[in-house]
């Protein structure tokens, strides 16, 4: 019993602490910001069967490549259906995993393997921080807890190996699955490196730096694939900024300026929010490179003294470079979840730190640890609760910062889903009169106004969202078919059905825009005696993925009708 407890009791309690203080995502729900789009509007991923294998082994929907991600929210599906709880207590189970990971993590760089509860502390930094909220409670971040998981598997099987002088076979193993799940892991080779050198001691030489890169030629393989890939599914899903729109300079900045973001957000984890899009400012990216650069001189001052801060310095640069908007995509500049993997090494420094006080000392820092946790644990309930629904999620996020126009916007989605159309009409307004070529806006607010009987309108404010270039291929076919039905509205038929068709023969179209799209293409054929066309609309339909079965029940009954018709 006393083996049990020393090899399992802390693991499992970190574990239990990490779940306790993020059971408020339990009873959240798919949002539309992503979640539904990803899996509830989403036929091809929900079974097992070779077509489903086929989609989830080569799509780029929204910008990513993670077939292991899919194959997980297929079982997700088979086993929960759409019980968002279900989903969301995968979620958490990952994340109780990942904590209890991090903890093996700190306690293999201790050397007294005795200072359990000192790994448990660290490694509770990690996994209660606020900063964890976002990957846990997002439904359509599964892909960073994977990816996380496989890894610190990969370190901890890495170091294992090293520790008895063997070749890290089943590190490999783990790295290769972390590459189906995410992209966020493609530095791990570099990093495992870094640990070659320091606290391994392995490189002491150009020599045995060059005989531990060649020993790692197959993770750096598979790095180099994942990034291939990773840049190949962000710019088919056409989210990436060309370089026409966001130039060199404006990444460097983000990148400078992103680096200080997550460190104060770590320290100081205050008005947190799902969607930060504002462009740092000149003097904030100014401010934000002369720390970083006075930081980086003391450090080369003090080299000698500093191997852990350098080690952990390097692992966090090289672990959340990905995300530094190098190659930027999409609207926000910077994201809580893309520390969710490069904020480890901090947790492993923590541990190394304490174990070095003495007695006294170490008490007294452990304990205002624990406090310092509790309290950030306190943070994390109340801000796992924001995300439960849509409604408070896009509240809170306009109350942080009002002038996010990407926050207005999706408040207003949320106030119109409630048929609030005057308040969401308010949040559009405030969002284009930030952006006043915002498309996503322009869209909502067309919506509105095609509900209000007011098509004109409604056609120009999507005559100037439709020409916009910074957008997925499925948004710009919402768009026409909106435009469709403003078309109808005015009984300008022959121009909506040409909107209808634009999206039917676009191949890069999902199949709920696809469905809809022939739908009101098939009623308008109907509506002008074409009813061999109509038949063939209505024919598409049944061979369309369709995730509620609504369309096809629809098309099998119009087809029904159709037969009653007398023939010549």
């Amino acid at each position: 019993m006393k083996w049990i407890s020393k090899r399992f009791l802390w693991p499992l309690l970190v574990a239990g602490l990490a779940a306790l203080f993020f059971l408020p995502v339990l009873r959240g729900e798919f949002l539309h910001w992503d979640d539904y789009a990803l899996y509830v509007e989403n036929p091809y991923y929900t079974g097992l069967a070779f077509g489903n294998w086929r989609w989830m082994c080569t799509t780029f929907r929204y910008g990513h490549w993670q077939p292991l991600t899919w194959l997980t929210c297929a079982l997700d599906f088979n086993f929960w259906k759409l019980n968002a709880s279900g989903w969301h207590l995968t979620n958490l189970g990952i994340h109780a995993i990942n904590a209890m990971l991090v903890y093996g993590l700190c306690l293999t760089f201790l050397k007294d393997k005795s200072r359990r509860c000192t790994a448990a502390l660290a490694a509770l930094f990690w996994a209660v921080h606020p900063l964890r909220v976002e990957a846990v409670s997002w439904l359509a971040t599964r892909g960073y807890l994977l990816c996380t998981a496989f890894c610190l598997l990969t370190v901890l099987f890495y170091l294992r190996a090293i520790e008895q002088k063997r070749y890290p076979l089943a590190a490999l193993l783990c790295f290769a699955l972390a590459t189906l799940t995410k992209g966020i892991g493609m530095m791990l080779p570099l990093v495992l490196l870094l640990l070659d050198w320091f606290p391994l001691r392995r490189i002491i030489s150009m020599r045995t730096a060059f005989r531990c890169a060649i020993e790692k030629t197959p993770f750096f393989i598979l790095s180099l694939v994942t990034g291939i890939t990773a840049f190949l599914a962000k710019k088919a899903d056409g989210g990436m900024a060309p370089v026409a729109l966001y130039g060199p300079v404006e990444r460097i900045g983000q990148a400078v300026y992103g680096v200080w973001f997550y460190l104060f957000k770590t320290v100081s984890p205050r008005n947190l929010s799902p969607l930060y899009e504002k462009h740092p400012e000149l003097w904030q990216v100014l401010a934000a490179l002369l720390f970083l650069t006075a930081a980086g001189i003391i450090i080369f001052l003090f080299r000698k003294r500093l191997f852990p801060i350098i080690g952990t310095a390097g692992a966090f640069l090289l672990l959340i470079f990905p995300m530094l908007g190098i190659t930027q995509s999409g609207s926000q500049m910077f994201a809580d979840r893309f520390t969710y993997l490069a904020a480890v090494p901090f947790s492993i420094f923590l541990a190394a730190g304490l174990v070095r006080l003495q007695k006294p000392m170490h008490r007294a820092v452990c304990g205002l640890l624990a406090v310092l946790l509790l309290l950030l644990g306190v943070q994390s309930v109340v801000y796992s609760n924001v995300w439960k629904t849509e409604l408070s999620l896009w509240s809170y996020a306009v109350t942080v910062d009002g002038s996010q126009s990407g926050a207005q916007n999706n408040l207003g989605i949320v106030l119109i889903g409630l048929n609030e159309y005057e308040k969401a009409l308010g949040c559009l307004d405030k969002a284009l009169a930030m952006r006043p070529e915002y498309a996503d806006a322009l869209n909502n607010r067309a919506l509105i106004k095609l509900n209000k009987g007011q098509y004109e309108e409604a056609i120009h404010d999507l005559n100037i969202a439709l020409p916009q270039g910074f957008m997925r291929a499925n948004d710009r076919a919402k768009m026409w078919v909106l435009r469709g039905l403003a078309l109808e509205g005015m009984s300008n038929n022959p121009a909506a059905i040409v909107d209808y068709s634009t999206v039917i023969e676009r191949p890069d179209v999902d199949s709920g825009c696809r469905l809809k799209a022939l739908q009101a293409r098939a009623r308008l054929r109907l509506a002008a005696d074409r009813v061999k066309d109509a038949e063939t609309d209505l024919k598409a339909m049944l061979v369309t993925p369709d995730s509620s079965g609504e369309f096809h029940r629809r098309a099998e009954a119009v087809l029904t009708e159709i037969k009653k018709i007398p023939r010549e």
